[in-house]
């Protein structure tokens, strides 16, 4: 009975897990027309930072939204 259960179990969580996988859709696949940040927007340097330290490390980075950079004067403060 509990080996039954452990299968059963098991198979759930895989079943699962291949439910909840990415997709056909990849975050960088996604066309320029549908973001609406200009690319001169863009906060290259903290990007090329943060993707540096990331392949020092081993990590896999996956930008959602990239750093913007702030304007002189549009009301948000830097700490």
């Amino acid at each position: 009975m509990r080996e039954a259960v452990f299968v059963l179990s098991v198979g759930m969580c895989l079943g699962l897990a291949a439910c909840a996988g990415p997709g056909g859709m990849r975050p960088d696949s996604v066309s320029e027309s549908k973001t609406s940040i200009n690319s001169i927007d863009i906060d290259t340097n903290k990007v090329a930072t943060v993707n540096r330290w990331a392949m020092d490390h081993g990590a896999r980075l996956i930008w959602l939204n990239y750093p913007t950079k702030h304007q002189v004067g549009d009301g948000s403060q830097s700490n």
